[in-house]
């Protein structure tokens, strides 16, 4: 029980590295609807009177985050965007980052083991150059 409650933590923070910003219980949400949910968030001034959209998540039937948008400039700009693929066992496997000008950016893909746990996340650029790669160890004391 003790491994498997790991591998499902382990899973999460893999999905957290997709999106800091996400709520937990947002995919849930979306889940236990069986739709597409749309979380808008909202910045507001101190007395309430001027609100600008800031952040954006959309989650899938399943629960899992499939877009991400991030806005600049009192909402008029988009940031950044991110777009997440999941396989057939609903593990992360890419993350698309694009530019405030929607363009690639970034690729990031993700390995895993036979258990399900996140070992590797490769970094790539625009072009599908890889660029660098991140190596998780996993030591249980």
């Amino acid at each position: 029980m003790k491994i498997h409650t790991a591998i499902i933590t382990i899973v999460a923070l893999v999905v957290s590295i997709a999106s800091l910003a996400s709520e937990p219980g947002r995919g849930a949400m979306a889940r236990s609807h069986g739709k597409r949910l749309t979380v808008n968030e909202w910045k507001t001034t101190p007395d309430g009177r001027n609100k600008w959209i800031d952040h954006v998540e959309v989650y899938n039937a399943e629960g899992q985050l499939v877009e991400e948008i991030e806005y600049s400039d009192f909402g008029r700009h988009q940031a950044w965007r991110s777009e997440y693929t999941y396989n057939d066992k609903g593990l992360l496997i890419k993350e698309i980052v694009y530019n405030e000008r929607n363009k690639i950016d970034k690729v990031r893909k993700f390995e895993y083991d036979d258990k399900g746990v996140c070992t590797r996340r490769l970094n790539y650029n625009a072009n599908g150059t890889l660029n660098s790669y991140r190596q998780f160890e996993y030591i249980y004391q």
